[in-house]
């Protein structure tokens, strides 16, 4: 049973985690309310400024239609049309809706001049415009002088809040696409991580069963290097990099665990630099390729095996070479590796996309593996 005191902290951790959530949250809302009251002050200075021109005493009636029909307009798109119509590809009901939406500002136009020309003295100018609009009567909002007269109007007016929208839209529309991405890219590290320790420890534990019961008296050892070898796979690999020198430990331990399994009948030798700085890799970036050679070399050759293992770091460029025997009665085609192969392919291209070159060959009674890594 896990102790309440190892949970603690994770606990506290969680709670942190939480509450920061929380007062984000109420953060973010606070700060839309004010941005969008900051936003319709604006609107409105201009749009009163405009109708100064018109008309002084009566460019706050023309400004509150304005703000009424951009606000209908502008919320209607916000929460309806832009969600559940046009990012969902919905273009002719998207269509409907401007058509509407301009609806809907001629009509308020059509009142506003209505009571401006029953209700009020407007200036000469503002007269002119209100008896314009209304002897064409309300139908004259659908006709085509109508569409030519209201359009620009319509335009001019809705476009600054709707175009701060759009944008916004299309940046949230955009990062979530990202975080979707990121998402699926972890979700597919983490399991072909998880396809790569299971694999190997099932490998390693067939090797200690066989070693068991011929009473090898490397068992003991066999058992201590794996001890350490988990520790790395489970605990210390569980990161996005972690420092070469550790991987090329991991190496070393895992080599020294097949020195012990096959003895004199592998001849195994390694060339690897001593320090390797605080460059970092993926972790278990490599271990599939020398895995491979003893699936495919050692286990698989009946005498006069051999695997050849060099790491060497140039710069920022990781020289990295396998080669084994391979037994002569295996084709020239056949396929090494398998899923493993498949696996670390697919975590090079994820993690190092162009940043990698790798060459695998098979001739002259071996296989050679180069791999190439540009590290940070």
């Amino acid at each position: 049973m896990i102790k309440p005191s190892y949970l603690t902290p994770r606990l506290n951790r969680y709670n942190t985690w939480v509450s920061n959530i929380n007062w984000s949250k109420t953060y973010s809302s606070k700060a839309r309310i004010a941005i969008h009251i900051v936003m319709w002050l604006c609107l409105s200075m201009l749009y009163l400024g405009t109708y100064n021109r018109f008309d002084k005493n009566l460019s706050w009636l023309l400004a509150t239609k304005d703000l009424t029909s951009v606000m209908i307009i502008f919320y209607s798109l916000s929460y309806y049309v832009l969600p559940k119509l046009l990012f969902k590809g919905k273009i002719i009901s998207t269509l409907l809706f401007a058509a509407v939406a301009y609806i809907i500002y001629g009509s308020l136009t059509y009142l506003a001049t209505y009571i401006i020309n029953n209700f009020y003295v407007p200036s000469e100018r503002l007269q002119t415009y209100a008896q314009r609009i209304l002897d064409h009567g309300f139908a004259g909002v659908l006709s085509w002088w109508g569409v030519k007269f209201y359009i620009l109007d319509f335009l001019y007016t809705i476009a600054p809040p709707v175009a701060l929208k759009l944008m916004k839209s299309i940046v949230d529309q955009s990062n979530k696409r990202i975080v979707l991405e990121r998402d699926n890219l972890n979700l597919e590290i983490n399991f072909l991580k998880a396809q790569i320790n299971p694999h190997f420890l099932f490998n390693t534990l067939n090797n200690i069963y066989r070693m068991v019961n011929k009473q090898d008296p490397n068992t003991a050892d066999m058992v201590l290097h794996l001890s350490d070898l988990m520790r790395y796979t489970l605990y210390e690999s569980n990161v996005d990099k972690i420092p070469l020198d550790r991987e090329a430990q991991f190496i070393k331990d895992y080599l020294e665990l097949e020195r012990i399994r096959y003895g004199e009948e592998v001849s195994i030798t390694t060339d690897m630099a001593e320090d390797f700085g605080k460059i970092k890799i993926v972790p278990l970036i490599l271990f599939p390729f020398i895995e491979n050679a003893f699936k495919h070399g050692a286990d698989a050759t009946v005498e006069n095996s051999w695997i050849e293992i060099s790491v060497k770091l140039l710069g920022n460029d990781l020289h990295f070479e396998v080669n084994n025997s391979v037994s002569p009665h295996i084709g020239s085609k056949s396929n090494f590796g398998g899923v493993g192969m498949v696996n670390v392919k697919k975590r090079l291209t994820i993690h190092y996309a162009d940043k990698y070159n790798l060459s695998i060959k098979q001739e002259n009674g071996a296989y050679k593996v180069k791999l190439q890594l540009t590290l940070n």
